[in-house]
Protein backbone atom coordinates (compact mmCIF):
# COMPACT_ATOMS: atom_id res chain seq x y z
CA UNK A 1 0.00 0.00 0.00
CA UNK A 2 0.66 3.51 -0.96
CA UNK A 3 0.97 5.86 1.54
CA UNK A 4 1.59 9.47 1.97
CA UNK A 5 2.48 9.65 5.19
CA UNK A 6 3.18 13.12 7.22
CA UNK A 7 5.78 15.11 5.22
CA UNK A 8 6.21 13.26 2.16
CA UNK A 9 5.07 16.39 0.87
CA UNK A 10 7.77 18.92 2.28
CA UNK A 11 10.18 16.36 2.22
CA UNK A 12 10.56 16.24 -1.38
CA UNK A 13 9.63 20.06 -1.74
CA UNK A 14 12.77 20.81 0.63
CA UNK A 15 14.73 18.30 -0.70
CA UNK A 16 14.57 19.83 -4.52
CA UNK A 17 15.01 23.22 -2.60
CA UNK A 18 18.89 22.35 -1.45
CA UNK A 19 19.57 21.28 -5.07
CA UNK A 20 21.19 24.29 -6.84
CA UNK A 21 21.23 22.06 -9.93
CA UNK A 22 17.06 21.22 -10.06
CA UNK A 23 15.63 24.34 -12.23
CA UNK A 24 11.86 22.55 -11.43
CA UNK A 25 10.69 19.68 -9.71
CA UNK A 26 6.98 19.26 -10.96
CA UNK A 27 4.34 16.30 -10.08
CA UNK A 28 2.40 15.05 -12.08
CA UNK A 29 0.07 11.95 -12.49
CA UNK A 30 -3.02 11.17 -10.56
CA UNK A 31 -2.53 12.59 -7.63
CA UNK A 32 -2.55 15.85 -9.04
CA UNK A 33 -5.24 15.21 -12.23
CA UNK A 34 -8.63 16.12 -11.86
CA UNK A 35 -10.12 13.00 -12.73
CA UNK A 36 -7.07 10.98 -12.04
CA UNK A 37 -8.70 8.72 -9.54
CA UNK A 38 -5.73 8.37 -7.18
CA UNK A 39 -6.58 6.83 -3.59
CA UNK A 40 -4.32 5.31 -1.17
CA UNK A 41 -2.15 2.88 -3.34
CA UNK A 42 -1.15 5.59 -6.24
CA UNK A 43 2.48 6.46 -6.32
CA UNK A 44 3.96 9.80 -6.92
CA UNK A 45 5.13 10.81 -10.05
CA UNK A 46 7.79 13.81 -10.85
CA UNK A 47 9.64 15.68 -13.55
CA UNK A 48 12.86 16.63 -12.01
CA UNK A 49 14.39 18.87 -14.44
CA UNK A 50 18.06 19.50 -13.84
CA UNK A 51 21.20 21.32 -15.29
CA UNK A 52 23.37 18.37 -14.22
CA UNK A 53 20.96 15.07 -15.26
CA UNK A 54 23.77 12.36 -15.01
CA UNK A 55 23.59 13.33 -10.68
CA UNK A 56 20.26 11.50 -10.40
CA UNK A 57 20.05 8.93 -13.51
CA UNK A 58 21.61 6.03 -10.87
CA UNK A 59 19.07 6.62 -8.15
CA UNK A 60 20.86 7.00 -4.95
CA UNK A 61 19.63 10.27 -4.79
CA UNK A 62 16.72 8.69 -3.45
CA UNK A 63 18.65 8.09 -0.17
CA UNK A 64 18.36 12.07 0.47
CA UNK A 65 14.09 11.94 0.54
CA UNK A 66 13.94 9.64 3.67
CA UNK A 67 14.12 5.86 4.48
CA UNK A 68 14.21 4.59 1.05
CA UNK A 69 14.04 0.00 0.55
CA UNK A 70 14.73 0.05 -2.75
CA UNK A 71 15.53 2.05 -6.09
CA UNK A 72 16.29 1.38 -9.79
CA UNK A 73 16.36 3.46 -12.86
CA UNK A 74 15.03 2.70 -16.65
CA UNK A 75 14.63 4.52 -19.79
CA UNK A 76 11.50 6.01 -20.29
CA UNK A 77 9.82 8.35 -23.10
CA UNK A 78 12.89 7.57 -25.48
CA UNK A 79 16.02 8.55 -23.74
CA UNK A 80 15.18 10.10 -20.49
CA UNK A 81 15.98 8.48 -17.16
CA UNK A 82 13.19 7.49 -14.67
CA UNK A 83 14.13 6.44 -11.48
CA UNK A 84 11.08 4.55 -9.11
CA UNK A 85 12.27 4.25 -5.81
CA UNK A 86 9.77 3.05 -2.53
CA UNK A 87 10.20 4.57 0.83
CA UNK A 88 8.81 3.34 4.62
CA UNK A 89 5.56 2.61 4.35
CA UNK A 90 5.59 1.27 0.91
CA UNK A 91 4.85 4.34 -0.45
CA UNK A 92 6.12 4.61 -4.42
CA UNK A 93 7.77 7.73 -6.13
CA UNK A 94 9.03 7.97 -9.33
CA UNK A 95 11.43 10.36 -10.53
CA UNK A 96 11.78 11.31 -14.43
CA UNK A 97 14.83 13.04 -15.01
CA UNK A 98 14.91 15.66 -17.67
CA UNK A 99 17.63 18.17 -18.76
CA UNK A 100 16.93 21.66 -18.54
CA UNK A 101 17.85 22.96 -21.94
CA UNK A 102 15.54 20.46 -23.38
CA UNK A 103 12.47 21.58 -21.28
CA UNK A 104 13.11 25.19 -21.75
CA UNK A 105 12.91 24.47 -25.62
CA UNK A 106 10.09 22.45 -25.52
CA UNK A 107 8.27 25.03 -23.48
CA UNK A 108 9.17 27.90 -25.94
CA UNK A 109 8.74 25.98 -28.98
CA UNK A 110 4.79 26.05 -27.50
CA UNK A 111 4.11 29.34 -27.29
CA UNK A 112 4.26 28.93 -31.33
CA UNK A 113 1.98 26.22 -31.76
CA UNK A 114 1.46 26.76 -35.22
CA UNK A 115 5.16 25.68 -36.25
CA UNK A 116 5.27 22.84 -35.29
CA UNK A 117 5.52 21.43 -39.15
CA UNK A 118 9.09 22.81 -38.75
CA UNK A 119 10.34 21.43 -35.32
CA UNK A 120 12.77 18.73 -35.75
CA UNK A 121 11.69 14.99 -35.16
CA UNK A 122 13.28 15.00 -31.37
CA UNK A 123 11.34 18.40 -30.55
CA UNK A 124 7.99 16.76 -31.37
CA UNK A 125 8.79 13.80 -29.62
CA UNK A 126 9.39 15.75 -26.50
CA UNK A 127 6.54 17.85 -27.22
CA UNK A 128 4.35 15.26 -27.52
CA UNK A 129 5.61 13.40 -24.29
CA UNK A 130 4.77 16.60 -22.59
CA UNK A 131 1.31 17.28 -23.76
CA UNK A 132 0.57 13.28 -22.98
CA UNK A 133 2.02 13.29 -19.57
CA UNK A 134 1.67 16.58 -18.28
CA UNK A 135 -1.64 18.19 -19.86
CA UNK A 136 -4.29 15.90 -17.79
CA UNK A 137 -2.97 18.40 -14.33
CA UNK A 138 0.57 18.90 -12.88
CA UNK A 139 1.67 20.79 -9.45
CA UNK A 140 4.91 23.20 -9.65
CA UNK A 141 7.31 21.88 -6.56
CA UNK A 142 9.86 24.23 -7.25
CA UNK A 143 10.58 26.53 -10.18
CA UNK A 144 8.24 29.70 -9.25
CA UNK A 145 6.43 31.44 -11.80
CA UNK A 146 8.71 31.04 -15.09
CA UNK A 147 8.15 27.38 -14.85
CA UNK A 148 4.48 27.62 -14.15
CA UNK A 149 4.53 30.10 -17.30
CA UNK A 150 6.01 27.41 -18.56
CA UNK A 151 4.15 24.76 -18.06
CA UNK A 152 0.86 26.89 -18.70
CA UNK A 153 0.93 26.05 -22.14
CA UNK A 154 1.32 22.54 -22.04
CA UNK A 155 -2.03 21.17 -22.97
CA UNK A 156 -3.95 17.76 -22.69
CA UNK A 157 -2.72 14.98 -25.65
CA UNK A 158 -4.05 11.65 -25.72
CA UNK A 159 -2.62 9.97 -29.36
CA UNK A 160 -4.83 7.98 -31.38
CA UNK A 161 -3.38 4.74 -32.44
CA UNK A 162 -2.07 5.54 -36.30
CA UNK A 163 -3.01 3.06 -38.95
CA UNK A 164 0.94 2.37 -39.29
CA UNK A 165 1.24 1.22 -35.43
CA UNK A 166 -1.93 -0.90 -36.05
CA UNK A 167 -0.30 -2.60 -38.54
CA UNK A 168 3.01 -3.45 -36.94
CA UNK A 169 0.96 -4.12 -33.38
CA UNK A 170 -0.90 -6.83 -35.60
CA UNK A 171 1.92 -8.26 -37.81
CA UNK A 172 3.94 -8.19 -34.24
CA UNK A 173 1.28 -10.37 -32.62
CA UNK A 174 1.13 -12.98 -35.32
CA UNK A 175 4.67 -13.84 -35.91
CA UNK A 176 5.25 -13.93 -31.79
CA UNK A 177 2.19 -16.10 -31.18
CA UNK A 178 4.36 -18.74 -33.93
CA UNK A 179 7.57 -18.11 -31.93
CA UNK A 180 5.73 -18.59 -28.56
CA UNK A 181 3.94 -21.61 -29.30
CA UNK A 182 7.41 -23.78 -30.98
CA UNK A 183 8.44 -22.50 -27.74
CA UNK A 184 5.75 -24.46 -25.96
CA UNK A 185 5.71 -27.76 -28.62
CA UNK A 186 9.28 -27.72 -27.68
CA UNK A 187 9.10 -27.94 -23.89
CA UNK A 188 10.09 -24.48 -23.36
CA UNK A 189 7.33 -22.95 -21.18
CA UNK A 190 8.52 -20.87 -19.21
CA UNK A 191 10.11 -18.98 -22.28
CA UNK A 192 6.91 -19.11 -23.81
CA UNK A 193 4.93 -17.55 -20.81
CA UNK A 194 6.92 -15.04 -20.81
CA UNK A 195 6.64 -14.26 -24.28
CA UNK A 196 2.91 -14.57 -24.25
CA UNK A 197 2.78 -11.73 -21.40
CA UNK A 198 5.35 -9.80 -23.14
CA UNK A 199 4.32 -9.71 -26.00
CA UNK A 200 0.41 -11.23 -26.79
CA UNK A 201 -1.22 -9.79 -24.33
CA UNK A 202 0.95 -6.22 -24.10
CA UNK A 203 -0.08 -6.18 -28.12
CA UNK A 204 -3.72 -7.37 -26.83
CA UNK A 205 -4.52 -4.69 -24.36
CA UNK A 206 -3.32 -1.80 -26.32
CA UNK A 207 -5.53 -3.37 -29.84
CA UNK A 208 -8.41 -3.37 -26.46
CA UNK A 209 -7.35 0.03 -25.12
CA UNK A 210 -8.18 1.84 -28.82
CA UNK A 211 -11.14 -0.36 -29.55
CA UNK A 212 -12.71 1.40 -26.24
CA UNK A 213 -12.18 5.06 -27.29
CA UNK A 214 -13.32 4.12 -30.31
CA UNK A 215 -16.50 2.73 -28.73
CA UNK A 216 -16.44 6.13 -26.76
CA UNK A 217 -15.51 4.65 -23.63
CA UNK A 218 -12.93 5.61 -21.69
CA UNK A 219 -9.58 3.90 -21.08
CA UNK A 220 -6.40 3.69 -19.64
CA UNK A 221 -2.75 2.36 -20.82
CA UNK A 222 -0.45 -0.24 -20.05
CA UNK A 223 -3.64 -2.60 -19.01
CA UNK A 224 -4.42 0.44 -15.80
CA UNK A 225 -8.12 0.03 -14.47
CA UNK A 226 -8.90 -2.87 -17.31
CA UNK A 227 -11.53 -4.22 -15.03
CA UNK A 228 -13.25 -1.39 -15.24
CA UNK A 229 -13.49 -0.44 -19.12
CA UNK A 230 -13.02 -4.17 -20.63
CA UNK A 231 -16.05 -5.80 -21.46
CA UNK A 232 -17.17 -9.02 -19.35
CA UNK A 233 -15.92 -11.31 -22.60
CA UNK A 234 -12.54 -9.47 -22.62
CA UNK A 235 -12.02 -9.99 -18.93
CA UNK A 236 -12.79 -13.26 -19.68
CA UNK A 237 -10.30 -14.07 -23.02
CA UNK A 238 -7.40 -12.07 -21.19
CA UNK A 239 -7.77 -14.02 -17.79
CA UNK A 240 -6.11 -17.66 -19.33
CA UNK A 241 -3.80 -19.49 -17.09
CA UNK A 242 -0.17 -19.75 -18.30
CA UNK A 243 1.36 -22.14 -15.71
CA UNK A 244 4.07 -23.97 -17.56
CA UNK A 245 2.57 -27.04 -19.21
CA UNK A 246 1.82 -27.33 -22.80
CA UNK A 247 -1.50 -27.75 -22.66
CA UNK A 248 -2.48 -24.98 -20.40
CA UNK A 249 -0.14 -22.67 -22.53
CA UNK A 250 -1.62 -23.49 -25.95
CA UNK A 251 -5.12 -22.98 -24.51
CA UNK A 252 -4.48 -19.59 -23.83
CA UNK A 253 -2.65 -18.62 -26.57
CA UNK A 254 -6.32 -20.30 -28.40
CA UNK A 255 -8.05 -17.82 -26.14
CA UNK A 256 -6.01 -14.78 -26.63
CA UNK A 257 -5.88 -15.09 -30.57
CA UNK A 258 -9.42 -15.27 -30.84
CA UNK A 259 -9.98 -12.19 -28.66
CA UNK A 260 -6.86 -10.45 -30.87
CA UNK A 261 -9.07 -11.28 -34.20
CA UNK A 262 -12.32 -9.93 -32.82
CA UNK A 263 -10.49 -6.84 -31.55
CA UNK A 264 -8.54 -6.20 -34.10
CA UNK A 265 -12.05 -6.67 -36.32
CA UNK A 266 -13.43 -3.40 -34.72
CA UNK A 267 -11.04 -1.29 -34.66
CA UNK A 268 -10.73 -2.26 -38.89
CA UNK A 269 -14.40 -1.54 -39.07
CA UNK A 270 -14.21 1.99 -37.00
CA UNK A 271 -11.77 3.25 -39.33
CA UNK A 272 -11.35 1.48 -42.02
CA UNK A 273 -8.06 0.30 -42.15
CA UNK A 274 -7.36 -3.13 -43.75
CA UNK A 275 -4.82 -6.07 -42.26
CA UNK A 276 -3.47 -9.31 -43.35
CA UNK A 277 -6.05 -11.93 -42.44
CA UNK A 278 -2.89 -14.33 -41.42
CA UNK A 279 -4.67 -17.11 -42.93
CA UNK A 280 -1.32 -19.64 -43.30
CA UNK A 281 -0.64 -18.69 -39.68
CA UNK A 282 -4.35 -19.44 -38.24
CA UNK A 283 -4.40 -22.76 -40.09
CA UNK A 284 -0.79 -23.83 -38.88
CA UNK A 285 -2.08 -22.54 -35.25
CA UNK A 286 -5.05 -24.21 -35.55
CA UNK A 287 -3.72 -28.10 -35.86
CA UNK A 288 -2.51 -27.55 -32.23
CA UNK A 289 -5.29 -25.90 -30.89
CA UNK A 290 -7.23 -29.00 -32.21
CA UNK A 291 -4.67 -31.43 -30.61
CA UNK A 292 -5.50 -29.77 -27.28
CA UNK A 293 -8.73 -30.51 -27.57
CA UNK A 294 -8.37 -33.69 -28.27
Amino acid sequence: MSDSGDGWDSAVSAWAHAQGDIRALVQIGSRVQTSGNADSWSDYDYQLISSHPEKYHDGSFAAGLGRCWAYGASLAFGNAVKVSAVFDGALEADFVVLRHFEVVLATLALRWPGTSGLWPRRLKSGVTNLRIVVGPGWKMIKGGNLWEKRYSRITPERPWLTEAEFRGKCGEFWTQLVWVAKKVERGEFRAGQRGFHEHLLENTFRILQEEARLEGRQSYPLARRAERWLTPEQIEATSGGTRPDRDALIAALRQVADMFSKSCAAVSTKTGWQTRDNAEVRAWLAGLFDEVRQ
